[in-house]
Formats: structure tokens, sequence, C-alpha cells
């Protein structure tokens, strides 16, 4: 090793170490200045410690608790050692998140477009993290149940299945059929109601490897069993939601608030699309004929968020392409 003059920056070459005395100056003095940093903030937090224990449990009005501070120093270290090395650790993330929580409204006074880029973040992640878990389940031949339980810790991904902005209401929702002996009650899959109506729609869920086709004719393919048959279940639920909304609404408990039996909407996420072009068309030909229920497919809903994800990351348009760009864009 070798300490010189100069002020060029370290070097390392044929096991020779070449350092100049002013930048290990500079080094030193760097050590120093951590170090009494956290001499700073380890007394500090002797300090508060000691007041909370001491005093506030004693006479809390007298002596508030008092809440740690955060030095500029230290979000900065926080920031940007944390955006270099991301690797936080698992027992800090919750700590961290509480700490941006607790300030949110200071952030979002003073710094808007901050808070803004770190939903926009979160929001990004959560639906990449959602889009791996529901392709990760396609992979494993779950059954009904298994994407029923799925689908109910993760409703977000049913409102996909419409046109318009949904929300999630309830999960195997009876909609008709009691007996006095309090049997033969029939019960759908989900309850969704329009963002904006209210209107209400039923969700019946099959499995993805369901046969959606069947030989009709040698040259002919048409639908299974396995599809008309749970077309005519969904079907057959809201013709009841419909007949016996108002005893339903009578005596609800408020899951029902807000919503209406306008037209009730169907939808039977089954299946996956067929391989071929060949069958694509005699299943796309069939579920278009359809009165008031949707036929979508495991991965059609798939792609939709995938779509959303896409749609999310995609770079805005500039003005420098804006000529050749449309005057608006997803």
């Amino acid at each position: 090793m070798i300490i010189g003059g100069g002020d060029a920056p370290p070097s390392f070459e044929d096991d020779l170490y070449v350092i100049t005395d002013l930048y290990l100056k500079q080094l030193v003095n760097s050590m120093r200045s951590i170090s009494s940093r956290h001499q700073r903030q380890a007394r500090s937090q002797k300090q508060l410690f000691a007041h909370n224990a001491l005093l506030t449990s004693v006479d809390r009005e007298k002596f508030p608790p008092r809440k740690p501070k955060v030095s500029a120093e230290m979000m900065f270290e926080m920031v940007k050692i944390g955006r270099v090395s991301t690797d936080i650790p698992k027992a800090a993330r919750r700590n961290v998140m509480n700490l941006v929580a607790d300030n949110v409204q200071a952030i979002a006074k003073d710094a808007p477009e901050t808070l803004y880029e770190l939903v926009s973040r979160i929001e990004t992640a959560t639906l990449q993290e959602m889009i791996s878990k529901y392709e990760e389940k396609l992979g494993q031949s779950l059954n009904e149940t298994k994407w029923q339980s799925f689908f109910e810790a993760n409703t977000f991904i049913l409102s996909m299945a419409f046109a318009v902005p949904t929300i999630f209401v309830r999960a195997t929702p009876y909609v008709h059929g009691k007996r006095v002996t309090g049997h033969g009650g029939k019960y759908s899959d989900f309850l969704m109601r329009g963002q904006g109506t209210g209107n209400v729609a039923l969700i019946e869920i099959k499995a993805p490897g369901t046969k959606l086709l069947t030989p009709y004719r040698s040259e002919q393919q048409g639908p299974s069993p396995e599809l008309t048959g749970a077309i005519t279940q969904v079907l057959g639920q809201r013709r009841r939601l419909i007949t016996g909304w108002a005893n339903l609404k009578l005596d609800d408990d408020g899951t029902l608030k807000d919503t209406e039996a306008y037209s009730p909407q169907a939808v039977v996420l089954i299946g996956t699309l067929p391989a071929s072009k060949l069958d694509r068309e005699p299943f796309e030909t069939f579920r278009q004929v359809l009165k008031d229920i949707t036929v979508l497919t495991f991965d059609e809903l798939l792609a939709r968020l995938k779509y959303l994800h896409d749609a999310l990351t995609a770079t805005p348009i500039t003005e420098a392409s804006s000529d050749s760009a449309p005057l608006w864009q997803f």
C-alpha cells in the first residue's frame, strides 16, 4: 500500500493499493462524522426512552410521551442506501411503512408528487404480485373450491370481469329458495355490484380445466355439457335473485346496502381458450349470442390484469413524439 500526494482517486493494480493523503484524511473525517452522529442519536434515544419509561408511565398528562424525531441525515441514509440495496429486513419493513403513514399528510402537503409516485409504485407492485400468484395457480390444476378461496382473498381480480367499475359484495351469497325447514337454499359463488348504479352481478366459478367444447358432428364442435350446465345454473340463480330481491332487501343486515337488482349481470368464469383457431370459432360464436350472461375464461381474465399492469407501467407520451402519437391514450 502506498500513501502519496495529489488528489487522484484510489487505485489497485498488481497487488499495489495507492491512495492519496488527502483522500485518506477525508475518509477518516467521514468515519468520525458517522460515529459522532450515531452517538448523538443514541444519546437522544436514551433520553426519550427514559422520559417515557420513568415520567410518562407515572403521569401521562403532566409528562406526555415523546416521539422520536428522524433527522435529515438518517432519512438521507434510509432513502439513498435503501435505493441501492433494496433488501430491507422483514422486521423493519412495517416500521418503514408506519413511518410514511404517520407523515402522509405532511408529505401530501409538501411533496405531493412524491406521494403520487409512491402510491403508483405500490399499486404496480401489488398488481404484479397478484399476476404472479394467478399464473402460479393456473399451473397447479386447482379445483373450484381452491379458486373460490383465491378470488375471495383477491376480489380486485373479479372486478376485471366487467366493463364498468365493480365492487365485491359477498362470497357465496344466498339468492333464494329456503323452505321452512331451512333447507333448499340456492347460492352463487360471488356477488358484485356496479360502483356507479349499484346494479348487482353474480359470478359462477368453474375450474380452468373444465372442458368447453364437445364434438357435435365430425366437422363441428359444440358447447360442452359442463359449459351449458354452468350457464343454466347461473341463469337460474339470476332469475331467483330477481324474484326474491324484495325479501332479501327486507331481511338484509347491511350487506346489500347501495345495491339494486335493476338488471343483474351474470358471469361464468370457466376453462381456458381453445388452443386451435378451428375450435375458437364455435366457442366465440356460441358465447356471443348468449343473452344476459358473459362467459369468460381464466386466461382471458389474466390477460386483462396484464393489460392493466402494462398500462400503469407504460412510458408517457412526450411532446417530442406527439406528432406521430394519438391525441389520447389509455
